[in-house]
């Protein structure tokens, strides 16, 4: 009788501790995939961030920045433009002060003035002057505040349309933009694969 005892008290730690180890198994398995997962993410976020630091370091040279301001263009590394010029409802100047009065669609070899196709201040929608970081990527990450344009138009333009591509051959003297136009498009697809995200905003922001 003790011994049938003895072995029914020993089949039943036996499968207790079958149990317990298939548990274990299973959990450590998940926590295994958990962790997988999270460091695929933190990988994806990081890469998305770093690719949007290359994007605003071209955002805010003065070959794109120039153009993008609320009311007044600027010229060569950031001065004010000679003569005054105002963006107007075409955002092509007012009254008699037009853009097209001195640039056309191609640099001017005689006056120096700078020209491409569809030169214009950007759309005021546009206008990150005096933003951080944090505010230009919210900008063009919310359609109803950026005109209606998706990331993948956004990439569109600064990738193929002449008067962005104008920026890394600008001619003269002047700066072209920093960052090599390949390395931007690159960065564009990083970004925008990561899901757009953007630096934490300051307080103030």
């Amino acid at each position: 009788m003790k011994l049938r005892r003895a072995v029914g008290l020993l089949r039943h730690l036996t499968m207790s501790l079958l149990i317990l180890l298939v548990f274990t198994g299973c959990e450590n398995r998940q926590d295994t995939n958990s962790q997988a997962t999270e460091s695929q993410s933190n990988k994806v976020d990081t890469t998305g961030h770093q690719d949007w630091e290359t994007i605003v370091e071209v955002l805010l040279h003065p070959r794109c920045l120039n153009c993008h301001q609320l009311e007044l263009p600027l010229i060569n590394q950031g001065s004010p433009h000679v003569p005054r010029v105002e963006r107007g409802p075409d955002n092509m100047g007012i009254g008699t002060m037009r853009c097209s009065n001195c640039h056309s669609n191609q640099n001017n070899p005689v006056t120096g003035a700078p020209g491409a196709p569809g030169w214009a201040m950007a759309p005021i929608s546009l206008n990150w002057s005096d933003m951080s970081s944090a505010q230009i990527c919210k900008l063009l990450t919310t359609p109803q505040d950026n005109g209606g344009r998706s990331p993948e138009q956004l990439m569109q333009f600064m990738s193929e349309n002449p008067l962005a591509l104008w920026g890394w051959n600008p001619g003269g003297k002047r700066e072209p933009v920093n960052i090599p136009h390949e390395k931007l498009v690159e960065a564009l697809k990083g970004w925008i694969a990561a899901g757009t995200p953007c630096p934490p905003q300051a307080p103030s922001d």
